[in-house]
């Protein structure tokens, strides 16, 4: 049952991975913004809710923060029990490439008050459609592993990952994610708020 705990957990990170990576996709180079967002996720033993924020540099880096809450149902023969984990995770990406798509390289760390800290690594590449005048669609493609610190915590986990955020006036998202991890299919969608500026400084405000 250890086993299936921690699986259970690494699939439910992933959701919060996807959810505060790749916000420095809506950014054009020489703008930069800050954003907060958030997501809920439907598992395969439970749901996940999360919300975050973070800082990121169009076609350079970002740096973002998240607090989630997961909560999973575990089966002990004559009954299930819902576990509730509370976990951080801060996450880094590195733009590869920024022409008509964006490539990404990401890495997090997560704690946990239950469960094993966990490395979450992965790439994502995503680009801009345009819909109307003030509605673009941003799919962003990923793939990600998570990687448990502690010894006897199970072998890595990978997840292949979409979202599809729909970015209204250039400061509000949303959209749906989807991810499949060990041959289960998960759901949910994000949704977040960007402040964005320019960053020279003769360069009008993102407002």
């Amino acid at each position: 049952m250890k086993y299936s705990f921690v699986l259970a957990v690494l699939v439910s990170l992933f959701f919060s991975f996807s959810h505060i990576y790749s916000q420095g996709i809506f950014l054009e180079k020489g703008e930069a913004g800050f954003f907060a967002n958030g997501g809920y996720s439907s598992l395969e033993s439970g749901y996940a809710t999360s919300f975050g924020g973070g800082f990121a540099l169009g076609g350079v880096m970002e740096l973002g923060f998240t607090s989630s809450t997961s909560t999973i149902e575990l089966d002990n023969y004559y009954y299930s029990d819902d576990v509730e984990v509370n976990s951080k995770t801060i996450s880094l990406g590195v733009v590869l490439l920024k022409k008509k798509a964006q490539l990404e390289v990401n890495v997090s760390y997560s704690t946990s008050d239950m469960g094993p800290d966990v490395l979450l690594l992965g790439f994502n590449v995503g680009s801009e459609i345009k819909l109307h005048e003030m509605l673009s669609w941003y799919p962003v493609f990923s793939f990600a592993v998570g990687i448990p610190t502690e010894e006897d915590s199970g072998n890595p986990v990978t997840a292949l990952g979409l979202s599809a955020p729909i970015l209204i006036a250039e400061h509000v998202y949303l959209g749906p994610t989807f991810s499949l991890s060990e041959g289960d299919l998960n759901w949910g969608f994000t949704a977040g708020v960007l402040i964005s500026f320019n960053t020279a400084s003769n360069g009008d405000s993102g407002w």
